[in-house]
């Protein structure tokens, strides 16, 4: 009787035990079937393409600007203004009267010189005449030519210091400021005005340390504007010459390359940056910036590779070396693996951030240019109507 109830006892409890475990496993079936329903994780990002470009090892210097032709305009004699042809900032022509000082004695003085000299100059053709009759001795004759030229000696002095006092530009220019007047007294050797020379061309003087390269006549270099300017007004130039010799301050070769530059943005004396080649060019990977994720490991991108079956693309982790980073845009070390990025890879760009090794990626379909241009036409329609409205 004991055992028949022991018996009972097992297999009820077998019983209820075999039916808990037949509900969990249907449970648990139940659970991965409604997991196995949902999709594959995954994520859209942009695409772009690995392309090759050259690449030229530069650095940048400080380099100030030149005019190719300049005149820092002096007189060489004192005087009193009696005339001023020119205001601040004017364009003036070759040979034009920028500043005249007062010249009357120098004239009434060449006024008597000149008399002088014709009656000098008539003295000694009367002597050279008689001297051939043998009328008068040789000494006289000698003393007609000398009092001749003597004569017209002096009036050449008294022209040239007309001429001094006379400032004229030497070639068409822009004037500088100036704050002279009729009648204000001028000491000799003022700064009258600088002359900048009408010429698109302008010179950039700029130093590389010695231990780069030397640089070569013709070797082209980068000119561009700073401060606030910086990057609106870059120029390419060429290297026109070199110094002879090294500075011994700083150790460095000075060079002057040749800019076109027609606009204020390159004045003279201005402060630029010089963008300077100092190795030969290399070909290096272009990717965009966007795309080189970064991690203890250094840097990487998720390179796109077809799906097994087709849907979509599967993310792959490289690891690559930054050479450097030029805008938007990253440069890379072409490395020397069997596996590694080439020339027209897939990668993922923006949103590669997103990603990890294996996930399933979408790259979303580029959109034809008339249709964004209908969107962006639709949406400015709808923003600008409220703004009517307000108004």
């Amino acid at each position: 009787m004991s055992i028949r109830r022991w018996s009972l006892t097992v297999v009820i409890c077998f019983a209820v035990f075999a039916a808990l475990a037949l509900f969990k496993v249907m449970e648990i079936r139940a659970a991965i079937a409604f997991g196995e329903s949902f999709p594959e994780h995954s994520e859209t990002v942009e695409e772009a393409r690995v392309e090759e470009t050259g690449f030229t090892p530069t650095i940048k210097v400080m380099g100030t600007v030149v005019a190719a032709k300049r005149l820092d305009l002096h007189n060489e004699l004192a005087g009193e203004i009696v005339q001023v042809n020119f205001r601040s900032g004017d364009h003036v022509q070759a040979g034009q009267i920028l500043l005249q000082l007062d010249v009357a004695i120098e004239q009434a003085n060449l006024g008597a010189a000149l008399a002088r000299a014709d009656l000098a100059k008539s003295t000694y053709e009367r002597a050279r005449e008689l001297f051939g009759r043998n009328a008068v001795s040789k000494e006289q004759l000698d003393q007609a030519q000398s009092d001749l030229a003597a004569s017209q000696a002096a009036v050449k002095v008294l022209q040239r210091t007309i001429d001094k006092k006379t400032l004229r530009a030497p070639f068409a220019a822009t004037a500088g400021l100036h704050q002279f007047e009729v009648g204000q007294y001028l000491p000799e050797n003022t700064l009258v005005t600088t002359l900048i020379g009408d010429s698109d061309e302008v010179w950039v003087d700029f130093k590389v340390p010695q231990f780069y390269r030397p640089l070569s006549t013709g070797s082209a270099v980068t000119v561009e504007t700073i401060g606030q300017q910086a990057g609106s007004s870059a120029v390419t130039g060429t290297v026109i010459a070199e110094n002879t010799v090294v500075q011994t301050a700083n150790r460095s070769r000075l060079y002057r390359a040749a800019i076109q530059a027609g606009n204020k943005a390159f004045m003279a004396n201005t402060m630029v940056s010089v963008q300077v080649p100092i190795g030969d060019a290399v070909p290096l990977l272009k990717v965009p910036a966007v795309s080189i994720q970064y991690d203890a490991l250094g840097a990487y991108v998720f390179r796109l590779q077809k799906a097994e079956d087709g849907q979509g693309f599967r993310a792959h982790r490289h690891q690559v070396r930054v050479k450097t980073t030029i805008g938007d845009a990253a440069l890379l070390e072409p490395a020397s693996t069997a596996d590694s990025l080439s020339v027209g890879a897939r990668i993922a760009a923006a949103g590669a951030f997103k990603l990890y090794e294996g996930i399933l990626v979408f790259v979303p379909e580029p959109q034809p240019a008339a249709a964004t241009d209908a969107e962006n036409m639709a949406a400015e329609g709808t923003t600008g109507a409220p703004q009517q409205e307000a108004l």
